[in-house]
């Protein structure tokens, strides 16, 4: 897949997180591409999508086991978000849907960082909310996700 991708996962269900996904796209001023409903585009043309599938489709055991235990649930379910093109304009865009997504249904969202995550930047995002380290990566929720876009080396990795 070309593009960006922003993964949160949720131990809400499929059913249960697709109208917020919707409703969330829509509140970010994104619209139905007409061809196309599973399509999205932004005022200036951008296209995003997501796919709801098994936390388990791309993500490890132990992996889902660090973010369960985190969480104190099971993760039901893995919301990905897309923007199709690599366009630097409309990461913010799709961190802000995986930001709201992830306070209304208790999710935690995937970043991965250029380099390894300083400990001071992890204290940050810690500080802020919860924070999951894997390698040199992180789960976030909602509350730590919200920090990290607010932070002046806020990025999202291709």
């Amino acid at each position: 897949m070309g593009g960006t991708a922003l993964s949160v996962l949720s131990p809400c269900t499929a059913g249960y997180v697709a109208p917020i996904v919707l409703e969330e796209m829509a509140s970010e001023g994104l619209v139905r591409y007409e061809p196309d409903p599973g399509y999205w585009q932004s005022a200036d043309g951008l296209p995003y999508g997501y796919d709801i599938q098994s936390p388990d489709f791309e993500i490890s055991v132990e992996e889902l086991q660090f973010v369960a235990e985190a969480a104190g649930t099971v993760m039901c379910c893995d919301i990905v978000l897309h923007i199709f093109v690599s366009d630097l304009g409309g990461r913010p865009a799709l961190a802000r849907i995986a930001e709201r997504v992830a306070r209304r249904a208790d999710g935690w969202v995937f970043i991965d960082f250029r380099a390894a995550p300083s400990a001071e930047l992890l204290h940050y995002l810690a500080s802020a909310g919860r924070c999951v380290r894997v390698d040199d990566a992180v789960y976030l929720d909602a509350a730590a996700m919200t920090a990290w876009i607010a932070h002046p080396d806020f990025h999202v990795v291709k």
